[in-house]
């Protein structure tokens, strides 16, 4: 991948705030200009450059991240255009309010992915996140539109109070899936043999529009573009929220 990359050089554990770093506000500007930015960092503030080796080249084109050791939280959160690669695993609310672009994430992802920032009322309005292990709790948490698809599993809540949007778990969830969903898609590339919680059981069939939720993942890699079928049982509510989204369970 061209662009710019920065590669984590810091202690082991470090927890680092990387909300400021996103390809649209360092379009442009040279390494230099980059390593001088203030990183949020264990309670203080460091500049980048202390803790990352960074490679010449724009962020416009694309972000390269490796975090090492690091515990990289709000990795793209807010993002609006432009792609960021992550090599490894990120913390929590990766990819939190973003509107736009494409965030990849080749290892495990913690809680709050694609979701809402603290204080704010909603999660994702746009864009793709593709992730090739896990996610946390709260995975896709009050998303508004966009696409979310992980490989593995997605933990506790997932597509709570979703406005709308789709969130696609390969390896499935965990408990109290789509609470207070409102609307959008939970596909699980796992059967769902309990009806879920506030939600009524809508039979099994092919569903065609997944053709068109693959054809949009084509280049990802991720399981859902692999998937040889379109069958799935469904699933409708939260019918406490006037029952508008589902959770398809692949059959």
């Amino acid at each position: 991948m061209s662009g710019l990359t920065l590669t984590f050089r810091g202690d082991a554990g470090t927890i680092v705030d990387m909300s400021s770093l996103l390809p649209e506000r360092l379009a442009g500007q040279t390494a230099e200009d980059i390593a001088g930015l203030p990183l949020p960092c264990g309670g203080g503030v460091t500049m980048l450059g202390e803790m990352f080796e960074l490679s010449a080249g724009d962020a416009a084109e694309a972000m390269l991240i490796r975090p090492g050791e690091a515990v990289l939280q709000r990795v793209g959160a807010g993002m609006a255009s432009g792609r960021i690669l992550v090599e490894g695993d990120v913390g929590s609310h990766a990819g939190a309010g973003m509107s736009g672009g494409l965030l990849r994430i080749t290892g495990n992802a913690g809680d709050a992915l694609g979701g809402a920032l603290p204080g704010l009322p909603l999660g994702m309005r746009g864009g793709l996140i593709s992730v090739g292990g896990s996610a946390g709790d709260r995975t896709a948490e009050r998303m508004r539109r966009g696409i979310v698809v992980v490989d593995g599993t997605v933990g506790a809540y997932a597509a709570g109070f979703m406005v709308a949007g789709t969130l696609a778990a390969g390896g499935g969830c965990g408990p109290h899936p789509g609470f207070g969903m409102r609307r959008g898609t939970l596909l699980l590339g796992r059967r769902q043999d309990a009806v879920p919680d506030g939600f009524a059981d809508g039979g099994t069939r092919d569903w065609l529009f997944l053709h068109l939720l693959r054809r949009g993942l084509e280049g990802t890699g991720s399981w859902f573009e692999r998937a040889g079928t379109t069958r799935a049982h469904r699933f409708i509510g939260d019918l406490a929220e006037g029952g508008h989204g589902e959770i398809l369970a692949m059959a």
